[in-house]
């Protein structure tokens, strides 16, 4: 019973991915959304991959651990810069002000400029001032090999004009800054503007994703994913209730007739969010309903006659994946994925077998 990571749905997404026509760019932040970074890096770069993407210095310098010859991208701003050096990180350019303000610490350091197309989180928010940051880097001899940006509509309903806006905007500063600078890497499309081949991201090298390594997609089904998360836990208490009973806590939950409910040894403690109550469990490939909240160590499910002490139940498989608790709007997939806590027991299958920390909670 526990987790079951499949590195080898991770290695069939990302041979998938590359056949839609650009190598990817993988973003492994989060400890690779909660999957675990050592074995996770290590598949992606026995296919092959060279290029990752993280948010933090430490989660860089525990991939260069894993991909010695690797890309790493560090994406939040960088105020400290031994390991920066030490490690041969790639750095994105968060502004113009934060470039000034870091001119001492950039000799031979790898500059990505980030364009900020709408998420408001970094980046150059006008294509002047994009033009000042290439500018300085020319003049002072630094070395900018990428352009990026981050499209924060990408997987949201109805947001199809919003998100073609954002597009427009990139392809525009982008083509007008490749007139001035020659880059080396062109990154825009995450998982869920891999799917769209708008040509005018056509000009991009790489394709930077992340939920689709792991076999989950937040827009439209994409058949061809292969999830690599699975979740079983098992029934260790089975209860015959009249009506009129309360289950849980509290009396969120009042049976109606004479029920039988069973016991599950796993809750929010463990990162079972409360949204995965709103689709059933499987016992033997039969759908059984929560009821009640999921509590802090254990969650109830209403069940027949057929189940007993013991039997295993699946929480997420191939019946209820994370895309299905994510598209009925209760939660979405990087959430339930980074919610999970490494108290539950681990194992992974189809790769090089990696143990994780054992108290590592994201």
């Amino acid at each position: 019973m526990g987790v079951t990571i499949d590195l080898s749905a991770i290695r069939k997404n990302k041979r998938r991915i590359e056949t839609l026509g650009r190598p990817v760019f993988a973003v492994v932040k989060n400890n690779a959304y909660n999957l675990g970074m050592e074995p996770v890096v290590t598949t992606l770069y026995d296919e092959g991959v060279c290029h990752f993407m993280v948010t933090t210095l430490e989660e860089a310098i525990e991939v260069r651990t894993h991909a010695e010859k690797a890309r790493v991208l560090v994406m939040n701003p960088v105020y400290t810069w031994q390991h920066v050096h030490a490690h041969d990180f790639d750095v994105a350019i968060g502004s113009y002000e934060w470039l000034v303000s870091q001119r001492e610490h950039l000799r031979g350091v790898r500059l990505h400029l980030k364009l900020d197309v709408g998420m408001n989180r970094f980046g150059a928010k006008t294509f002047e001032e994009a033009l000042q940051i290439v500018a300085f880097c020319q003049d002072e001899g630094l070395n900018l090999v990428g352009l990026c940006t981050h499209f924060p509509l990408a997987d949201a309903d109805n947001a199809e004009v919003e998100h073609s806006v954002q597009v427009e905007r990139f392809a525009d500063w982008s083509t007008r800054l490749m007139e001035r600078h020659t880059f080396e890497l062109i990154h825009a499309a995450n998982s869920a503007a891999t799917l769209q081949d708008d040509s005018r991201l056509h000009h991009c090298t790489h394709v930077r994703v992340g939920i689709f390594l792991y076999g989950y997609s937040s827009v439209e089904p994409v058949e061809w994913l292969v999830p690599a998360f699975h979740w079983e836990t098992e029934v260790v208490a089975v209860h015959d209730i009249e009506a009129g009973a309360h289950v849980g806590y509290g009396t969120g939950y009042t049976a109606e007739t004479k029920e039988r409910i069973a016991v599950l040894p796993v809750g929010y403690g463990d990162g079972l969010m409360r949204a995965r109550r709103h689709l059933p469990v499987h016992i033997d490939g039969k759908a059984y309903p929560f009821v009640s909240n999921i509590f802090m160590s254990h969650s109830f499910i209403k069940v027949d006659e057929d189940v007993q002490i013991g039997d295993q139940v699946t929480l997420y498989g191939i019946e209820t994946k994370i895309d299905d608790v994510t598209r009925i709007g209760y939660a979405n997939n990087s959430e339930q994925l980074c919610a999970r806590s490494w108290r539950v027991p681990h194992r992974f299958e189809g790769g090089i077998v990696c143990t994780p920390p054992i108290n590592q909670n994201v």
